[in-house]
């Protein structure tokens, strides 16, 4: 049977590892989205290339000691993100995109950064 690669762990320069919920979430990876561009004839056709940023949507568990307000003020940090299958990503000057709320225990974090590299 084939590995799930999912999330396993991620950390924060200035506040540590986070402590996951059941579910972690997402991770999408920086790139380039292509979209095509017609030319007058067939063989004068290409494509047009943009940049997307990385995006980094986890649930947390909001256990004792999580400082909310540090979880808030994420800002031009590398994000350390490790999946299941070893590799290691890392998201340079990241930032927290909404302020993360009080609820049943677990919360969602959006984090965002304009591009990610895969380190090993």
């Amino acid at each position: 049977m084939a590995k799930l690669v999912n999330i396993r762990t991620v950390s924060v320069p200035s506040i540590g590892k986070l402590p996951l919920a059941d579910k972690p979430g997402t991770f999408t990876p920086g790139g380039k989205k292509r979209d095509h561009k017609a030319g007058r004839l067939a063989e004068d056709g290409g494509f047009i290339e943009a940049s997307f940023p990385a995006k980094l949507e986890i649930n947390i568990n909001l256990q004792g000691g999580i400082d909310l307000t540090a979880l808030n003020e994420i800002s031009d940090e590398d994000i350390t993100i490790r999946l299941a299958d070893g590799h290691v990503h890392m998201m340079s000057q990241a930032f927290i995109t909404e302020p993360v709320g009080v609820g049943d225990g677990e919360s969602k974090l959006t984090i965002m950064a304009n591009s990610s590299e895969q380190i090993s």
